[in-house]
């Protein structure tokens, strides 16, 4: 098991500073309508299934009934997203995005879509997406909507995780290696919302970053189409 050290801060710590939300509206309400369940895509097991550390899991454990241990249908299944799972955590699932209890969600629930982007250097300079989720997620087609107070708070938490995990830096360096490989091969920029609060594209070859307006990241999927139907002259 991987434990907080003594001088590193409790999860209730870690939720405290970690609670603003990612804009000023409900991105689920955007996202759930093209979920066939009606259902935000983050919230359906489905789509994504959190996980927990172990220390975080034993605090939900004991002050909340929110959660309970993830387990697939089919057992081949659940051994195989057992196997993805990082040392030290657990996959949870909760009760349900209606009886969410938002002073207990998990880490990895405030932190969707984005993970922590760590250059090949090793240095945390802001955050990025899991863009396997471009064609569900409406918040990254609208990367103009995330709160500086969201990023502020995720930029401390997750340097407060590095220091209590170490080996939670490597992982994430790791997935920014593996973002420039599959973005080099689609020959695309990487989308970098930077903790200094402006945006950048990074180039996946060469590591080179260069500043633009949240807009020019564009829409995917579904919001490609719907951006083109009147709604009351709004984006979607």
């Amino acid at each position: 098991m991987v434990c907080l050290t003594p001088m590193s801060p409790s999860f209730a710590d870690l939720y405290a500073r970690f609670e603003a939300p990612i804009s000023a509206l409900d991105c689920g309400e955007r996202c759930a309508p093209y979920n066939e369940r009606g259902v935000p895509f983050c919230c359906d097991t489905r789509h994504t299934i959190p996980t927990a550390y172990m220390a975080e899991w034993e605090y939900l454990q004991a002050n909340t009934d929110l959660w309970h241990t993830y387990q697939a249908p089919d057992p081949a299944e659940s051994a195989r997203l057992a196997a993805q799972v990082p040392e030290g955590q657990v996959l949870i699932e909760c009760l349900g995005h209606k009886l969410c209890q938002r002073g207990f969600r998990s880490i990895t629930c405030r932190a969707f879509p984005f993970f922590p982007y760590v250059t090949r250097e090793g240095e945390f300079i802001g955050l990025s997406y899991y863009w396997e989720y471009e064609d569900r997620c409406w918040v990254i087609s609208h990367l103009e909507v995330v709160t500086p107070a969201y990023l502020m708070q995720f930029v401390t938490t997750f340097e407060a995780l590095f220091t209590a995990y170490p080996q939670e830096r490597e992982g994430f360096r790791q997935e920014g290696i593996r973002m420039r490989r599959v973005f080099g091969r689609r020959k695309r920029a990487i989308p970098l919302l930077h903790r200094n609060g402006k945006c950048y594209k990074i180039t996946p070859h060469n590591g080179r970053v260069r500043r633009v307006e949240p807009q020019a990241f564009g829409l995917h999927g579904v919001y490609q189409v719907v951006e083109k139907l009147p709604i009351d002259g709004e984006r979607s």
